[in-house]
């Protein structure tokens, strides 16, 4: 027997003794953050040897199920042989979802840790009376669990933001009042780090810090946080609690009519506020909509970040033949030559850099202990990463082709991705859309060729913040548990990363940041663009111009133009670097 179903043994003779049909662990933080500190993932770590960072446990007294979508499917079926955990391909057309499994299973009583599940994920568990949900955790169970981080929090320059937090905090309380509630709980760890202008260092690539801020009803800012944390001198005018103190304060508040986000809080929030006023939060969508500062500070910062990865497609074309690549190697380059950026003061996540069919995973990183070589046997290398600037964050993917004879299926493929790219790139639409509601652009290229990536084309950046932010995105469905469907406006950024993932053979992703602008007015409507903010050569080596309509060239050779443009200052003093980029960027003809 493996340790992860000794483990697993363990956890279910508790549930057995508790007479407990099954236990949910999922892999986020009473803040619903999408990535967590280890402090609260380490559960689900502990008892699945599943190492994606998405995906939920499901542990009855018998069997253990992982459910997990398409972005980890390869990756899952890899790493959950040998053990006890069944793997759920959640979002495959036929397959229920965990609430309705556990329904159609009749797993209760059903035990869950509530702080852990938004009020809205929830209540999907929600069944008759004869059933019921316990509130339970094992996590005492897990050996070694981490402690809570202790990084200091810093201060946001003024000078890279264009409102104060005054104003902010302003529009929220003005935006909850307007509603009738004379409170508001925020909990999400993003939210605050925005409203009160600070960041931190509790998650791992994502400048936040773990917190709660309740505004009250007297008008002042509490703020809940290890003080530990705080910088000397601290703003007078919030008043600090220690973290471990907001269930408690709570409880010495619920009467008063307060704000929350049912979608973002947590049930244990929820539970204890008896006049609660739900609904969606202003602030996510402030938040999503950069000012005139933000925008112009984005801007300079993705030239500044596109030199890495320029950097990085050099460095492997001079480097291919020596026998000396792998991918890790390549993803330590491109990291270390990002942080010495100017601006950079972190990645926004940990790079993916997967070469062939370690590529079809779409969230696969190469670790020291467990990489692969790449050399001109391989066809191409996949690489997804970004950073943290003070002036912004990006996410940029571009997959290089290394073979010197690629195959036909890859330019062709390659090229598909492309023009799925351009496709959406190049929309125009009215003011009301959302992100679901045009993403066929990109897909439609996809699905006239039988294809499809199990993911969305996109999702929200944010400024200094995380590299997914809601509460736009590009997806043509829902996905339970993630708030992607907002309205599109002017001000936003978001990804589109179309891709072909053929599983144990090769996957190619092209990922580019958008800006959203006004496009025109007429009298039918308001209509808005996408601004492709994005400075970084494709391979041409990929490029099958026969696939390339006239306006798709058109397109390829104006955005080169672009980076040219924008790259060629930032290269001064290295000339060799200076030639590479006029050289990738250089026009294609037919």
């Amino acid at each position: 027997m493996n340790i992860f179903d000794e483990r697993l043994a363990k956890l279910q003779s508790a549930l057995k003794r508790d007479n407990i049909k099954a236990y949910v662990i999922p892999a986020t933080d009473p803040h619903m953050s999408e990535e967590a500190n280890a402090h609260f993932t380490t559960e689900r770590h502990y008892f699945c040897s599943f190492e994606g960072s998405d995906g939920t446990l499901l542990v009855s007294q018998d069997e253990a199920f992982l459910f997990t979508d398409g972005r980890f499917w390869t990756e899952a079926e890899d790493e959950l042989k040998g053990t006890k955990v069944q793997l759920i391909y959640a979002g495959k057309a036929g397959v229920k979802t965990l609430p309705e499994f556990v329904k159609e299973k009749n797993l209760y009583p059903l035990g869950l840790d509530a702080s852990m599940f938004s009020l809205k994920d929830l209540r999907a568990f929600y069944t008759d009376g004869e059933h019921k949900l316990v509130q339970v955790s094992y996590r005492s169970l897990v050996e070694n669990l981490p402690l809570l981080p202790q990084g200091k929090i810093w201060k946001v320059d003024p000078s890279l933001l264009s409102t104060t937090r005054e104003e902010r905090i302003a529009s929220f309380r003005h935006a909850f009042e307007e509603r009738g509630a004379k409170a508001a709980i925020v909990a999400t760890l993003d939210d605050i780090a925005y409203l009160l202008g600070y960041r931190g260092s509790d998650i791992a690539f994502t400048p936040v810090f773990y917190s709660y801020l309740y505004l009250s009803e007297d008008r002042k800012v509490h703020l809940f946080i290890d003080e530990n944390k705080l910088p000397n001198p601290f703003e007078t005018d919030i008043v600090v609690h220690p973290y471990e103190e907001f269930y408690t304060f709570l409880a010495s508040v619920k009467d008063v009519p307060t704000f929350v986000d049912p979608t973002t809080t947590n049930a244990r929030i929820c539970s204890l506020l008896e006049h609660r006023i739900s609904f969606p939060s202003p602030v996510i969508r402030e938040k999503a909509v950069k000012g005139k500062v933000e925008i112009e500070n984005t801007k300079k910062i993705q030239a500044i970040d596109g030199i890495a990865v320029l950097k990085l497609m050099k460095y492997i074309d001079d480097n291919i033949d020596s026998g000396s690549l792998d991918e890790y190697r390549c993803a330590e380059y491109i990291d270390d030559a990002r942080r010495h950026l100017p601006l950079c003061f972190d990645l926004s996540f940990e790079t993916i850099a997967a070469c062939d069919a370690n590529a079809a995973m779409m969230h696969y990183a190469p670790t020291k202990e467990k990489h692969a070589p790449l050399t001109r046997a391989n066809q191409l290398l996949l690489v997804d990463s970004g950073g943290q600037y003070y002036g912004g964050t990006t996410d940029t993917t571009r997959t290089f082709i290394v073979s010197k004879h690629v195959s036909e299926q890859v330019r062709h493929d390659y090229t598909l991705t492309l023009k799925s790219q351009i496709a959406l790139s190049t929309s125009v639409f009215e003011k009301g859309c959302s992100g679901h509601e045009i993403d066929i652009r990109a897909r439609e290229v996809m699905w006239k060729e039988g294809l499809d990536y199990k993911c969305g084309t996109g999702h929200g950046v944010g400024y200094m913040s995380c590299v997914h932010e809601g509460p736009i995105g590009f997806r043509y469905y829902h996905r339970e548990g993630v708030y992607d469907d907002g309205i599109l406006a002017p001000g936003q950024v978001i990804t589109i990363e179309p891709g072909v993932y053929k599983a144990h053979k090769y996957g190619i992703r092209l990922e580019n940041d958008l800006l959203i602008v006004p496009a025109f007015e007429t009298d039918d409507g308001i209509f808005y663009q996408f601004e492709t903010i994005t400075y970084t050569p494709y391979d041409r080596r990929g490029i099958d111009i026969r696939l390339l309509d006239d306006d798709e060239l058109r397109w390829l050779n104006n955005y080169h133009e672009m980076v040219r443009e924008k790259l060629l200052p930032h290269c001064k003093g290295d000339s060799d670097l200076q030639a590479y980029l006029i050289m990738q960027t250089a026009p294609i003809y037919r």
